[in-house]
């Protein structure tokens, strides 16, 4: 029998992790839908990580499992973004497999410490071990290991949260994530203002807050044009796709081009 802190690591599939702190550059896949495939194909193509969006898209908590496993089958880095501050949520995701976690609406210094600590073992946090969720092809959990604790990523997006983010940042959360959309209207700004704003603007100054903390910055861009303005202002990590928007693009292009075959459309 292990014993919780053993050095020795379980038997089984290793868990890719991101490292979001090497300096480079992260680009993601954003998932809403809630089918397994949906993740293997993009998984396939590359991507450093990919996110499964509890938040807003489709996938429930019980669907998680087998989405982050099909990320992990390639071995691409999972993360879950999860609908709230619920301890429940975040420990069945966990549990999963996730490889990180984004938490949305991160306004106060003891709203973030709460949340790293859901993420850590104890002493250092509060998360409980179970490591029940899965096969003997996957690793349990070793408590104690630094090197083995899953990325804690706190979403910005009001203007609280810009307000206080010196004091979110110095809880030591592995990394900021902006919601660029929720931001601006807390703000009062539109979105074009908010993304357009220059080396001298909010999110600049944002990216350049955390990087001074030794907090990697990322934002939700979603597309590779807006995120290239955001490498340029400092942020680490996006997703530059989405499985909604590759689909929606994809989509377009064959009804367009189906036009050059002379073929009757709705849109024509």
């Amino acid at each position: 029998m292990k014993i919780y802190g053993e050095s020795e690591r379980d038997s089984g599939l290793p868990t890719p992790r991101l490292i979001l702190n090497d300096g480079k550059t992260h680009p993601g896949a954003w998932i809403s839908f809630r089918d397994p495939a949906v993740v293997d194909t993009l998984a396939a193509e590359g991507f450093d990580w990919i996110c499964v969006d509890g938040q807003h898209g489709g996938p429930e908590t019980h669907e998680m499992q087998a989405l982050i496993e099909a990320a992990h089958l390639f071995s691409v880095p999972s993360m879950v973004r999860v609908p709230s501050h619920d301890m429940g949520t975040v420990g069945r995701v966990l549990d999963a497999g996730a490889g990180g976690i984004i938490f949305p609406t991160v306004e106060d210094a003891a709203s973030a410490a709460s949340l790293i600590a859901a993420c850590r073992f104890p002493p250092r946090g509060k998360r409980s071990y179970g490591p029940t969720r899965r096969s003997p092809r996957y690793p349990h959990p070793v408590p104690g290991h630094p090197e083995e604790d899953t990325l804690c990523i706190l979403m910005i997006e009001t203007a609280d949260g810009v307000a206080n983010l010196d004091e979110i940042l110095a809880t030591g959360p592995d990394g900021i994530f902006v919601g660029p959309y929720d931001l601006s209207l807390s703000l009062g700004m539109t979105l074009e203002e908010l993304t357009g704003e220059g080396p001298h603007g909010i999110l600049a100054d944002i990216a350049r807050r955390c990087l001074a903390a030794g907090v990697v910055p990322g934002i939700y861009t979603g597309e590779l044009d807006l995120s290239e303005k955001m490498v340029a202002l400092g942020f680490r990590f996006m997703p530059i796709a989405s499985d909604t928007g590759l689909l929606a693009v994809a989509a377009r292009n064959a009804v367009s081009g189906s036009e050059r075959l002379g073929l009757p459309t709705a849109v024509s």
